[in-house]
């Protein structure tokens, strides 16, 4: 090449750095510090996407879930009767997980909808009865039917009376008739003794004696047996006599009587005001009693609803720690349950020097290894009080980034690299 052709070319080649200077914008990337275990192609990271600030930091780190391991039991103690999940499930919201056994709290539940009912045909009762009292009025039907039952329970009583004294009329006479008889007994008795006196005997040797004291032994023989009957037969006519003596007619009669006064008066007379008051106060217990029943209705249900564990969010069973037949108690765990439904990315060796650079809201582009060829867009949320460690003279601070991307399963634990746009 010839001076002058050279120097042509270095011309142009100041011409045009001088154009590249004057329309160049400035383009910074900074990596922050890594710890020296990492590789080199890590220590030293590449902007491949830089902010319209110019500046872009990288920063490695992993997905973490937002919620921690929950641990899901039941309320209630029973027997496991059925466990429907297993490790690696994915659960929704409200997704059934496990059953206990629930036959007794369905018995109970059974006895509890049968009182409420019972609590509620008594209140019905207790109300219609106050409701009676406070609307009353004299029912001229009712009054004329109390005051025929009650002359018809004195007919029967002055009967009863009449009936008791005739029979009472019946007894005496008896009584005398027995008295008699008893009277007529003790006469032939003697008769007969003296006709049977021993000292009698020597009659006998004298032929006309002989025949008058035969007669008189005889005729005193066969009225002693005379009086004897007569006895039995007015003893039986007195216990027929007492027999048909029932006071119990008279005193039931006049126990008739009352009941129809007593009805008769309430025919036509208002209700007092105690009779308003008990009958407000049955309202009151019973209404009580079934506010109590349905107490006893609701705890059951929930009983049998506790018998049975839902998801109380969404996740992925993580373990089960107990088997089907196993007794359980109340609080322990049945399986443990991770959210991944939300998830975070938390950088683990962000430099303190480029915490200045950084606040919350900026956009991120986060790349995990599980996915190279795959940007996920994020936004810083927050930056860790804390530092979490040191690298060289500098310390570290976590960034937390939001993400979110459904196309991708992405887990809790995935490493990657986050480029925040840097102001």
């Amino acid at each position: 090449m010839n001076t002058r052709n050279l120097f042509a070319v270095f011309g142009l080649i100041f011409v045009l750095l001088g154009v590249a200077a004057c329309g160049e914008q400035s383009v910074e990337v900074t990596a922050t510090a890594v710890p020296s275990s990492t590789s080199e192609s890590e220590a030293e990271p590449t902007a491949t996407r830089p902010s319209q600030s110019g500046v872009t930091i990288l920063a490695d780190g992993s997905v973490v879930a937002v919620k921690p391991v929950l641990a899901v039991s039941f309320t209630a103690s029973g027997r496991l009767l059925e466990l429907a999940v297993q490790p690696g499930d994915v659960v929704a919201a409200g997704d059934l997980i496990a059953t206990l056994d629930d036959e007794a709290l369905v018995d109970a539940v059974t006895n509890a909808e049968f009182q409420v009912a019972q609590s509620e045909i008594n209140l019905e009762q207790a109300q219609i009865e106050l409701d009676r009292l406070l609307e009353w009025e004299p029912d001229e039907t009712a009054v004329a039917l109390a005051e025929a039952n009650l002359a018809a329970a004195q007919a029967a009583l002055e009967n009863a009376q009449t009936s008791d004294a005739a029979a009472g009329n019946s007894v005496t006479s008896a009584r005398v008739s027995v008295d008699q008889a008893e009277r007529q007994l003790a006469d032939a008795q003697e008769a007969y003794n003296t006709a049977f006196d021993p000292g009698r005997e020597w009659e006998l040797g004298d032929p006309f004696r002989k025949q008058l004291l035969e007669n008189e032994r005889e005729a005193a023989t066969r009225n002693l047996q005379f009086a004897e009957e007569n006895l039995q037969v007015a003893r039986a006519n007195y216990s027929l006599a007492l027999a048909g003596l029932n006071n119990d007619t008279a005193l039931n009669a006049e126990a008739s009587v009352v009941s129809a006064q007593q009805a008769l008066e309430q025919a036509q007379e208002p209700p007092t005001a105690e009779q308003i008051e008990a009958a407000q106060l049955n309202v009151s217990q019973a209404e009580l009693s079934l506010q109590q029943s349905q107490l006893s209705l609701a705890q059951a249900q929930e009983a049998v609803q506790d018998a049975q564990l839902v998801a109380p969010t969404a996740g992925t069973v993580l373990s089960v720690e107990v088997a089907e037949g196993a007794m359980v108690g109340a609080g322990s765990p049945i399986i443990t349950l991770l959210d991944t439904t939300k998830l975070e990315f938390h950088t683990n060796n962000l430099s303190e020097r480029d915490l200045a650079r950084i606040e919350p809201g900026q956009p991120v582009q986060v790349t995990l290894k599980a996915y190279p060829n795959d940007v996920i867009a994020g936004m810083v949320v927050r930056i860790g009080t804390q530092a979490t460690g040191t690298v060289g003279d500098a310390a570290v601070f976590p960034v937390i980034i939001s993400i979110s991307s459904a196309e991708l399963d992405i887990r809790p634990g995935m490493t990657g690299r986050a480029e925040i746009a840097g102001e």
